[in-house]
């Protein structure tokens, strides 16, 4: 008996203070294949739309009246196009392992200036260079 080797599913919650905060979501992950062709720099947002509906499991999102948005390509067009991006870009990170970096600091917390900074660059003058 071998290992089913199906694509995992995705639980996407978004953390406290985050614009979405409180919208989640469940999608099935992508075969390599599925990925790579996602990857992709040409592929248009419609088609990130229509591969997002095929993966989508569930959610738990409402429309203005309360009433459930389903979790197919119709509910994906009444959604709000910042929370689809939102949605699409955690999915990719969760494919992927990857997620975007927070801004580094101002400034840094280690040491003193470089040594290199303080090596004079200039030529030695003709006598000291002898």
């Amino acid at each position: 008996m071998g290992y089913k080797a199906s694509p995992r599913t995705i639980n996407i919650r978004f953390a406290p203070g985050h614009e979405h905060h409180g919208a989640e979501a469940r999608v099935r992950g992508m075969t390599y294949g599925e990925w790579e062709d996602a990857a992709n720099p040409d592929e248009d947002s419609k088609r990130d739309a229509d591969r997002l509906a095929e993966n989508l499991i569930s959610w738990n999102l409402e429309d203005d009246n309360g009433e459930a948005i389903p979790p197919t390509r119709e509910g994906i067009r009444a959604i709000d196009t910042s929370l689809l991006t939102a949605l699409t870009k955690a999915w990719v990170e969760a494919l992927t392992g990857v997620h975007a970096a927070d801004p580094l600091p101002e400034s840094s917390p280690s040491g003193g200036p470089s040594l290199v900074e303080s090596v004079p660059m200039e030529a030695l003058s003709p006598s000291l260079a002898s």
